[in-house]
């Protein structure tokens, strides 16, 4: 399983990563903390000390059901 897809690279992480040294990544939704924790550590070679999870849902638009 493929546990890193890609980095977040909005402006809001970027100075997150230079103020806080935090850094986000988009991860495949079956990971748990320690597989996210040990892919970073081994993609990076860096000691992770906590790992933050958020589940990202998309919402149908408001207009979908007035469509139909």
């Amino acid at each position: 399983m493929e546990i890193i897809i890609k980095p977040v690279l909005t402006e809001k992480m970027t100075i997150q990563g230079e103020k806080l040294n935090r850094y986000g990544f988009i991860v495949d939704v079956r990971a748990n903390k320690l597989q996210i924790r040990n892919a970073v550590e081994q993609m990076y070679n860096v000691v992770v000390t906590d790992v933050n999870t958020c589940l990202l849902y998309t919402s149908p638009s408001p207009r979908d059901g007035l469509l139909s």
